[in-house]
């Protein structure tokens, strides 16, 4: 039962976690030019932002919570403070490539000390040992095989926000909804400790949006986007589903990232297929080709965030119901959205056919 005091306490926590976010995206943009955070126009052919940017988002996002964490009275759960240990070693990578540029394999390195750093703290996923599971066990491949899934996980939701994080308030606004619907989850099963850490990363997203959204007078930047992916894919790791099965709600957490994972694998396929560089940044994403159909980019925008919710609704509700059901509802998900792929991918390599003849 939630009580007013932890209602209350929700409350403060986010109004603090907002203010410090606001206060911070602030400074951070007259910091900025200083810094030399600052993402010029007409520096890639994707770029479409006419104005030079601060690219501070990252730094807003983990100060502000390392700040409310530690500002907070009461010690803090050692599982949150490994994910926020871990999500400075993706701030520091990503803030690296936001100066340097680094080639892929540096960007690839930082996310996997930060996994491995993650899963040396014992925070990592437990469905092969989980009884629930056919392959079940407390045995060593069972160990193994979640050490690995947890590094997949880890590696391709970060790079899934990293990736999507081209237009304003694309990637926060994602973000924020998918930090929500965790903060619902867990209140139901009263994970307070996780609970407070969803309301911080709530409170410091909305102060980002404020800046990063339509027209922005802020950026991401890698080590933004990448730390947002990182911090959601171990909240996701770390719940606990409602009535505590597995079965029920092993996919929850994919339907909540659906639009990015989604918008991750379009891209990687698409550029595999046309023989592309997939780190190579281009005007194929998500929301280019819903512009490419007549869709304006800002409208697809806000199509992007209402699909993420509806989703999102549709994994809340499947944590009520019988497992049969709710993996049923999933894979008509996952149908569903194997036909917008090829129905995308299809239009777009006849508009690409069109423009090279």
């Amino acid at each position: 039962m939630i009580t007013s005091i932890q209602i209350a306490d929700i409350f403060r926590i986010l109004l603090g976690s907002l203010t410090v976010a606001l206060s911070l995206a602030f400074i951070s943009i007259r910091l900025a030019p200083r810094l030399k955070l600052i993402d010029h126009p007409g520096t890639a052919d994707h770029k479409l932002h006419k104005e030079p940017m601060p690219l501070t988002g990252g730094l807003v996002l983990v100060l502000t919570i390392t700040a409310i964490l530690f500002l907070a009275p009461g010690e803090i759960d050692r599982d949150i403070l490994s994910v926020v240990a871990a999500s400075w070693i993706i701030l520091t990578f990503g803030l690296w490539d936001d100066y340097y540029h680094l080639p892929p394999w540096g960007k690839l390195l930082g996310q996997l000390l930060a996994a491995i750093l993650l899963i040396s703290l014992d925070v990592k996923v437990r469905i092969f040992t989980s009884p629930e599971f056919i392959l079940g066990s407390e045995t060593a491949l069972g160990e193994g095989l979640n050490i690995v899934i947890t590094l997949v996980w880890m590696i391709v939701l970060t790079n899934a926000f990293n990736l999507i994080d081209s237009m304003d308030g694309l990637a926060v606004g994602l973000g924020a909804l998918a930090t929500l619907f965790f903060l619902v989850i867990t209140l139901s099963v009263n994970q307070m400790e996780l609970v407070h850490f969803c309301t911080i990363v709530v409170g410091a997203l909305a102060g980002i949006f404020f800046y990063n959204s339509h027209p922005a007078r802020l950026f991401l930047g890698d080590s933004g986007a990448q730390s947002i992916g990182f911090c959601l894919g171990a909240v996701a790791i770390l719940y606990t589903p409602i009535g505590g099965s597995q079965l029920s709600s092993w996919f929850v957490p994919i339907l909540i990232f659906a639009i990015p994972l989604f918008d991750l694998f379009l891209v990687v396929i698409s550029r595999m297929r046309r023989g592309k560089k997939i780190h190579k940044a281009s005007r194929d994403h998500t929301y280019h080709r819903l512009a490419a159909l007549g869709i304006p980019i800002e409208r697809s925008v806000l199509l992007m965030h209402g699909s993420s919710l509806i989703l999102s609704l549709v994994g809340y509700l499947c944590l009520s119901l019988n497992y049969v059901m709710a993996n049923t509802i999933f894979l008509v998900v996952l149908l569903l959205g194997m036909l917008t792929f090829l129905y995308l991918e299809k239009n777009y390599q006849h508009n690409v056919s069109e423009r090279e003849k």
